[in-house]
């Protein structure tokens, strides 16, 4: 076994200042560092506690059918836990993301609804009880 210190997931985003006020400002992440070299921009943002979601296409399809209505073949979406659905939900909408469907409760209690934010990335909301 190899210890980890830390896991970091990158998203390369076309809209930076988007994915910046949904993350930072909508969703209220802590700006641990700003990066800036040769033109190009990035942050990096503190996380809450994070997990990782392995899955089979078998259970990403039943999740995206639940979800979305829709097997939709992506293979990366994040995830945010929030308290509200409904606020979380009309905050979200209001940076440009497209909900794919109305909010759905899953098998394991949960209260979700699916999102495409404007670089194309799949997010998902979940309320739980």
């Amino acid at each position: 076994m190899i210890p980890v210190s830390e896991v970091r997931v990158v998203l390369v985003v076309d809209d930076f200042e988007a994915a910046t006020h949904l993350y930072r400002d909508v969703f209220g992440l802590e700006v641990l560092m700003d990066l800036e070299a040769d033109g190009g921009r990035g942050v990096i943002l503190g996380l809450p506690t994070t997990t990782l979601e392995l899955a089979d296409a078998e259970h990403g399809e039943i999740v995206d059918r639940l979800e979305a209505g829709r097997a939709l073949g992506d293979r990366v979406r994040i995830a945010v836990q929030v308290d509200d659905l409904v606020r979380a939900a009309e905050a979200v909408a209001a940076t440009g993301a497209e909900p794919m469907a109305e909010p759905v409760d899953t098998p394991w209690g949960d209260r979700n609804q699916r999102f495409r934010g404007k670089d194309g990335l799949q997010l998902t909301l979940f309320q739980a009880p």
